[in-house]
């Protein structure tokens, strides 16, 4: 799976031009997580520290490309789009960032495109993310809800 990563990142950098902005790279894929880093310089607020709004960024793009890639990798191309979130901010941060999303409960991938392709369903999926600083401490996390919608 990791191999799609390059191909991935670049889709990110062409068609959400502030993933490009904010510098983040995508590290590992499983089917069941997601990591990702960013450095502080382009994330920065005027108080040194990681903008909150880069971090709930970083964290929704990776939530989002954990459940996208994966649908890509077994052939299946819905739009997935996010439909709620939480986030909370535990401490600032003024290091750089490693994003790491995980499901909630384990996906299985074969049945959830069974559902979305041939029962013509919609499926909600809930991840955790979390932002951790170079001291591996948490500094956010959010419960992020994301829908992958019907076939067009």
């Amino acid at each position: 799976m990791n191999t799609q990563l390059p191909a991935f990142q670049d889709f990110l950098y062409a068609h959400i031009p502030m993933v490009k902005a904010m510098q983040m790279n995508l590290t590992s894929l499983s089917e069941q997580t997601l990591s990702a880093t960013a450095p502080l310089s382009p994330n920065i607020n005027d108080k040194s520290t990681v903008f909150g709004g880069s971090s709930a960024a970083l964290m929704t793009i990776c939530g989002w490309s954990l459940i996208k890639l994966n649908l890509e990798c077994h052939g299946v191309m819905n739009d997935v789009v996010i439909q709620q979130a939480e986030t909370q901010w535990l401490k600032a941060q003024s290091d750089d960032l490693t994003i790491e999303v995980q499901s909630q409960e384990p996906l299985h991938w074969q049945e959830i495109c069974q559902q979305v392709t041939s029962d013509n369903r919609t499926k909600k999926i809930l991840v955790q993310c979390q932002v951790l600083n170079t001291q591996n401490e948490i500094c956010c996390t959010m419960i992020g809800s994301y829908v992958i919608l019907k076939p067009k």
